[in-house]
């Protein structure tokens, strides 16, 4: 009788280990899947928020140019900027925030795919909306409270950029 409580006892303590095996590793990136996924809920944004006028790049993201600014140089990769911004998801929660932000120690190369395109689209003084879909943002990566494949909308004003 013994035997069966044992038998038991270690089933019942495996069975409670592999439930609480930790997953460390996102499941596999379908960048095509994913690309579809994006388009439908960026496009379902737009239509929920009324937001006219927006373009699409070839890379998939999607702006409106809310403010060319001066005409002149656009900034280049290896720029630092000076920005005010607001990034949100697309339920409208807020992750992020910078009034007047000096990203002196980053270049815009070392920033996310969906910023490298989109402020290259305006100049100093100009101001863009961004609808970045997650192949050009965070991908499937857990970003704190940016959850894996995420759609990300960012209003940046760009006043001013340097070497």
């Amino acid at each position: 009788m013994k035997r069966h409580y044992f038998w038991l006892l270690s089933l019942l303590a495996i069975s409670i280990f592999a439930a609480c095996k930790k997953k460390d590793n996102p499941p596999p990136y379908d960048p095509v899947k994913q690309a579809v996924i994006d388009e439908q809920l960026i496009q379902e944004h737009i239509t929920r928020n009324n937001i006219t006028g927006t373009l699409k790049d070839t890379s998939g993201l999607h702006y409106k140019i809310m403010e060319h600014g001066t005409p002149g140089d656009t900034i280049a990769l290896d720029d630092r900027m000076n920005i005010t911004y607001v990034g949100t998801l697309l339920n409208g929660n807020q992750f992020d925030a910078g009034e007047k932000t000096t990203l002196g120690e980053y270049r815009l190369e070392n920033l996310i795919e969906g910023w490298k395109i989109g402020l290259r689209k305006i100049s100093k003084g100009g101001k863009v909306l961004l609808l970045v879909p997650s192949g050009l943002g965070y991908k499937n990566a857990n970003m704190g409270s940016i959850p894996p494949n995420s759609v990300l909308v960012f209003e940046i004003t760009l006043h001013n950029f340097y070497y």
